[in-house]
């Protein structure tokens, strides 16, 4: 498929569950962005108490009065969960590119200009649009504090994805034709949480491919809480994803499942004490430990070589944040 000038309609994606000011955040983002296209933006309603959707709705139409955008607003009769309101918005596509952001996240200014550009950079080289999606550099703010994320989307994307350490699977990244999101299929509406990480899984799967415009500069902003995530509910989706992909994990060394399993465990350690939950915190950890001995030794030794050089321990993998 040949690009033709960056006029194209796009659908912007935003799903919204009581958080009204966050919506206001986000289409604000949106009205500042410098790129010149039209853009259509869809917001599904997951079922919001009726005071929270009229704030809303309220907010949705001063983005309308502004006459920059075309915006449609959806609801929800009920509260169906993260998934079933992505499915919804996939439904609602009707605009030849697509990205996501979520209410409470927001854009800079250049982010859509950027990603466009950089898309029409790989069509000429002769990439086909319709198997990549653009990701980009973010800031990560959380605790009064923002530091900026670069997406390597070198080697095993496969395998990056996973492990979560230098790529990492956020919607609100992203931007693509409609048709490279079609590939990836629909969102699993067994899994509450971590469906942004199986959803990029699915793309590469299908063959699908992740690039990065060049340079360090955040592009969007993800404003960062662990409070109210339920552990065990991440570390069943987290397990389930392991589940649904153990045919390609078994190309690689068992050394990486293990890393894996250890990490769900981990990240629903996070979670728990997070919550002022430390005995199931602890819990998380020893299910890890028994689970990947090999890894957890690993781990130890690394913590124990770390602290006797003086160095702060690492952090924690920001991959599976499972906010989605």
């Amino acid at each position: 498929m040949q690009m033709k000038a960056m006029s194209h309609d796009l659908d912007v994606l935003i799903p919204h569950y009581r958080d009204p000011a966050g919506l206001r955040s986000s289409l604000d983002s949106i009205t500042q962005q410098t790129w010149g296209g039209r853009i259509r933006v869809v917001v599904v309603d997951d079922g919001s108490p009726e005071e929270s959707f009229a704030e809303a709705e309220v907010e949705c139409e001063h983005f309308r009065a502004l006459g920059r955008h075309d915006l449609v607003l959806l609801r929800n009769d009920r509260n169906l969960g993260r998934p079933r309101t992505r499915n919804r918005l996939i439904d609602a596509i009707q605009s030849p590119y697509v990205a996501w952001l979520d209410a409470g996240d927001i854009w800079y200014p250049e982010k859509l200009t950027r990603q466009f550009e950089h898309l029409a950079n790989l069509c000429l080289n002769g990439r086909d649009p319709n198997r990549i999606w653009v990701t980009c550099a973010y800031d990560w703010s959380q605790a009064d504090k923002t530091r900026t994320l670069t997406q390597d989307t070198r080697g095993d994307q496969l395998r990056s994805l996973l492990i979560g350490s230098n790529l990492r699977a956020y919607l609100w990244t992203l931007l693509g034709t409609a048709e490279a999101f079609r590939i990836a299929g629909r969102f699993d509406e067994r899994l509450p949480r971590l469906q942004d990480l199986d959803y990029f899984i699915n793309f590469v799967r299908a063959g699908g491919q992740i690039s990065s415009p060049r340079g360090r500069e955040g592009l969007c902003c993800y404003f960062k809480s662990h409070l109210g995530r339920n552990a065990a509910e991440i570390h069943a989706c987290y397990k389930l994803i392991l589940a649904k992909n153990a045919p390609a994990l078994k190309r690689y060394p068992p050394s990486l499942a293990s890393e894996l399993h250890y990490k769900a465990a981990r990240l629903a350690s996070q979670f728990a004490k997070s919550n002022d939950r430390p005995y199931a915190a602890t819990l998380f950890l020893l299910r890890g430990a028994l689970g990947s001995p090999r890894h957890t030794a690993r781990m130890v030794v690394g913590l124990a070589r770390r602290r006797l050089k003086g160095a702060p321990a690492k952090p924690a993998s920001l991959q599976q944040d499972a906010q989605s």
